[in-house]
């Protein structure tokens, strides 16, 4: 019977094979307040973020973040996956299929009259990386525009997709991802504030010979028990 169910899934996994799939890290719209997003958002103590909000822009509500014109002129903050314990164990990204992560985000009009206040954000990089459960490096990339205004679509924003492949660490693994950050970085200009939202990782149901080489080695282990 149990062979049969097994059978009966893989079957499906094959017939699905090749679809892309998406798992949401963080949409923004489950906090309460600014409080309840640093408790999961926490600022990096090395950078100069000197403010992060709740906002309701881009898709409904977003992550602001804000650094002064002062050295180290970066902000950055850092967000723990579900699972992953420090020094222990982080999360295995490579595992279920996702070959990629993609993040919507905004950099407003330096000097607009905004609800949330005058802000700067001509000039600077933003960036992503992602940090295992040693602290180790093992993934890291900046968007590959420009990111004045006009370059990130303002107001909407612009949807970044960064493949894991071509932007791995030289000898490093996704097996334990521990942490995501964000930020932006030379902020030369003013004030440098980003918002983020919709952080979503993208994967895609391996192809059948993939699929059927877990299938008969399921098999054969119930066999064995």
């Amino acid at each position: 019977m149990r062979t049969c169910v097994i059978l009966m899934a893989l079957l499906t996994c094959i017939g699905l094979a090749g679809t892309t799939f998406e798992t949401v890290v963080d949409d923004f719209e489950g906090y309460a307040d600014s409080d309840a997003l640093r408790a999961a958002w926490v600022p990096n103590a090395n950078s100069n973020l000197t403010s992060e909000t709740l906002e309701n822009v881009l898709n409904g509500q977003s992550m602001l973040i804000q650094n002064n014109q002062n050295s180290p002129y970066f902000a950055q903050t850092k967000f723990a996956l579900d699972g992953a314990v420090h020094n222990v164990h982080g999360v295995n990204l490579t595992y279920p299929g996702y070959y990629a992560i993609k993040m919507t985000f905004a950099v407003p009009v330096n000097n607009s009259t905004q609800p949330w206040g005058n802000l700067g954000g001509s000039g600077g990089d933003v960036f992503l990386t992602f940090y295992d459960c040693w602290g180790q490096k093992v993934m890291g990339a900046s968007y590959p525009g420009d990111v004045t205004p006009s370059g990130t679509g303002w107001t909407d924003g612009i949807v970044w997709e960064i493949p894991f492949a071509a932007n791995m660490v030289a000898g490093m693994n996704l097996d334990n991802v521990e942490q995501i950050t964000v930020g932006v970085n030379s902020t030369y200009y003013g004030t440098g504030a980003l918002f983020v939202d919709d952080v979503v990782l993208v994967g895609q149901i391996p192809e059948p010979a993939t699929m059927l080489l877990l299938g008969f080695g399921a098999i054969g282990m119930l066999r064995r028990r």
